[in-house]
Formats: structure tokens, C-alpha cells, sequence
């Protein structure tokens, strides 16, 4: 399975089926989990283009008191730096790939060994929690350093769960799916 072409077919499916009513429901079933209740720092992407849409849940998770953290892409190296925003959106600024990042006069450096939770975005899944990613491998470096407690939610429409994915060796898992209709416990933490 070509991996590249397997990601292009993904993610114009995905632009092709995208629904704000789904990715509602997504976010609803991770706000009511324990996940997210029992996590006080929280790695949140900034949602970009048809991923899972992240915005509301941002300004509920700072007006529940959470401490939000978000991603500024290291372009040069591929790495990711850790910022907490206080303020969404006012904290940030279009940055890389027009994805909202932290204003530098806002930039609060976070160590990744502080979070409980990172949600990890991903354009396809398999139902073991393996993720394909979007090519740039960020994630997979960043989920190197953090805390082995730390724990690692994918917000996934069902539709992208497939039985089979293109791997590599680095392509790192996470611990728990969420999707529209269920919360899944990837087979990592059921041994």
C-alpha cells in the first residue's frame, strides 16, 4: 500500500464527506469522558482545514479552568515547541502552513513532561490506535518526549478508521480513539 497515495485519497475523501455536525458530536464524547475531566494540561492541536474541529473546544477547556497547550511547528527540524495559551484566539497569530500558532509576545513555554493528555491528529487510524499522520513526522518526534503516563487521544470520525493502514517503524500509536459514536481503548493498554 502506497502510503503517499493512500493519504491523498484520504484526505480528499475527507474534504469530500466533512460534516461540522460530526466533529460536534466527536468533541461532545470527549468532553464527557474521564479523559478529558481527570487531565488538567492538555496538549490541544489548533485545527486547521477539515480536521477535527478544535476551536470550541479550546474556549471550553480554558473556561473549565484546564491548562491548554498547543503546537508551534519547527519547520527546520521537523520538532515541535510547547506554548500554554490563556486567550483563544487572541494568544495567536497564522503561522506555518496558515495554521494558527502562539503570538510570540504571548509564547509561555511549556516542558512536554507537564502534560497529562495530548490529543494527536491524524488523517487515518487503525483499530489498534496506529496512526498515519500527515507526512511531516512531527508528532512522531514529539510523542518521544513525553511522559509515559502522559496519555495519547485521537479524535477520529469512524469513516477514517480503517482495518489497515500504510505503517512505518516510527509512525507512533495512541492509547484511545474517540469518534461520533464511541470511545475506544486501543489494544496497547488492554494487555
Amino acid at each position: 500500500m502506497d502510503k503517499n497515495l493512500f493519504r491523498k485519497e484520504t484526505l480528499a475523501r475527507r474534504k469530500a464527506i466533512y460534516s461540522a455536525d460530526i466533529d460536534a458530536r466527536i468533541i461532545d464524547n470527549f468532553l464527557a469522558s474521564d479523559l478529558y475531566k481527570n487531565s488538567d494540561w492538555i496538549m490541544a492541536y489548533v485545527s486547521f482545514g477539515t480536521e477535527i474541529y478544535t476551536h470550541d473546544f479550546v474556549k471550553k477547556a480554558l473556561a473549565d479552568g484546564k491548562h491548554v497547550v498547543v503546537p508551534i511547528c519547527n519547520i527546520a527540524d521537523h520538532t515541535i515547541t510547547l506554548s500554554e495559551i490563556l486567550n483563544f484566539p487572541d494568544d495567536l497569530e497564522e503561522g506555518h502552513y496558515g495554521i494558527l500558532e502562539v503570538r510570540k509576545d504571548c509564547l509561555r513555554i511549556v516542558d512536554p513532561k507537564q502534560l497529562d493528555l495530548v490529543m494527536v491528529p491524524g488523517c487515518a487510524f487503525n483499530p489498534s490506535g496506529n496512526r498515519m499522520g500527515f507526512g511531516g513526522g512531527y508528532y512522531d518526534r514529539f510523542l518521544e518526549t513525553i511522559n509515559d503516563d502522559c496519555i495519547t487521544v485521537a479524535l477520529i470520525r469512524e469513516d477514517f478508521i480503517f482495518a489497515e493502514i500504510p505503517m512505518e517503524a516510527h509512525d507512533k500509536s495512541v492509547d484511545y480513539m474517540i469518534t461520533e459514536k464511541r470511545l475506544i481503548t486501543c489494544p496497547t493498554l488492554e494487555a
